[in-house]
């Protein structure tokens, strides 16, 4: 379990952040130094939300060690890698990659240093010599000032001490609503079983907080790339959306508190209308047949009309009284997208497979072996090398003539029941 949760995510978020300044070094010729000045002039969210996590981590781990209660502090620290693996490095994979310019890209790999830096000092009481190891290999791009007095061991340093400047309230408020959504979000994909890599039209968020709703407004594009919607529609207008809101009883609790006259309420409930139920979340009490409940006594439920259209799918989350509708119905623009989203994970896993590394340039052929049922793969192939070369950093190639190249890797796979051919070459 510490192998699968605490070692492997560690030792792998390491691994991408050399890949991609190993990237940095190719592309652009920039040897990455940390600079924890630069903090003070990143702008991005996302950088300044998982720094501030980092702080409040480290405030957390420094009282928690100080009355000695060593069991409170592991499940904090896997927070933050949960955080970083599966939040910060996957929803900001293309500014690590350097999508979007230079300087965007140093911001991000300076984010990423710094939050590495820190577990590993945070990690080093309770696995030793992992965090020795990564510590030696981050060690290069700290500068001289910057190092410990003793540089040859991670135990050599001071436990980290808290930045202050770095705590941010707002930003972790709006990414934890960012975070609701988008799990809001693959909650529903699920249930219809669509996979991530289907484009769909729009979400819908429904809440009657206009705060709410500008959170998650102010964090439109993750929210957009990581559930692959095109459209994020935000409204606190319930009835547009044929919001239906239904109670129902905790029959113990009621049981016991009202006894022959929980059956009287029980029967009186499908008759309270939406604006009572919204005034009894409001205030937390609601009189039904002459009886006063309180929180405790009734569970509210909020959904879309039944029978209405079949292709919005809701999820609903009680404490933080949000509504989201997906849209998810197939739509034929979307579907070569699809395609192409489904060709470039087959890409990566091969390059995986064979070993490469982001530096490593080969050239991807392809070849469409069977497509019985028509989906359009090989015109997926052909018409979306854009998404191809943003990517994968070039485009997708028809197979050549047989022998042509150094064949590095080569596979038949299935894609929607369309049999497809891949193979790397060696440039």
């Amino acid at each position: 379990e510490i192998v699968a949760k605490v070692l492997l995510p560690f030792w792998n978020s390491y691994q991408f952040f050399e890949q991609q300044v190993a990237l940095l070094k190719k592309v652009g010729n920039i040897d990455y130094v940390f600079d924890p000045e630069a903090e003070s002039s990143n702008t991005n969210v996302m950088d300044r939300w998982i720094l501030a996590s980092c702080q409040s981590l480290l405030k957390f781990v420094n009282e928690e060690m100080e009355a000695y209660r060593l069991y409170t502090v592991v499940p904090r620290l896997l927070g933050l890698i949960e955080n970083t693996t599966n939040w910060y490095i996957k929803l900001n994979r293309r500014r690590l990659k350097g999508e979007l310019g230079v300087e965007d890209t140093k911001h991000a790999l300076n984010t990423l240093f710094e939050v590495l830096y820190t577990l590993t000092r945070g990690l080093a009481p309770f696995t030793p010599f992992i965090t020795d190891n990564v510590y030696q290999r981050l060690l290069p791009h700290i500068p001289q000032s910057l190092q410990g007095e003793d540089p040859r061991s991670v135990h050599f340093l001071a436990f980290p001490e808290v930045r202050s400047e770095l705590f941010d309230v707002a930003v972790e408020r709006r990414v934890a609503r960012m975070q609701k959504i988008i799990d809001l979000g693959r909650l529903t994909r699920e249930r219809r079983t669509i996979g991530l890599k289907t484009p769909l039209k729009s979400l819908v968020v429904i809440h009657t907080d206009a705060v709410y709703l500008e959170d998650v407004r102010s964090l439109e594009t993750y929210v957009c790339e990581e559930l692959n919607i095109r459209d994020l529609v935000l409204s606190a207008d319930e009835d547009a959306y044929d919001v239906q809101y239904s109670v129902i009883a905790d029959a113990k609790n009621l049981g016991q508190k009202f006894k022959k006259d929980a059956a009287k309420v029980k029967k009186a409930l499908p008759g309270l209308s939406a604006d009572e139920i919204r005034a009894f979340m409001k205030e937390g009490k609601i009189t039904v047949a002459g009886i006063e409940l309180g929180a405790d006594d009734l569970l509210v439920k909020r959904g879309i009309k039944e029978g209405g259209n079949a292709d919005l799918e809701p999820a609903v989350d009680a404490a933080d009284d949000v509504l989201v509708i997906l849209d998810v119905a197939s739509h034929p623009e979307l579907v070569q997208e699809g395609l192409a989203r489904e060709v470039i994970a087959r890409v990566q896993r091969l390059r995986k497979k064979a070993g490469l590394v982001a530096t490593d340039d080969v050239k991807m052929e392809y070849r469409v072996l069977a497509d019985p049922e028509n989906v359009g793969l090989d015109e997926a192939c052909r018409d979306q090398q854009r998404m191809f070369e943003k990517v994968l950093r070039r485009g997708v190639d028809r197979v050549g003539q047989e022998g042509e190249g150094d064949v590095v890797v080569q596979e038949e796979m299935e894609i929607q029941r369309a049999t497809l051919s891949l193979r790397l070459l060696r440039l």
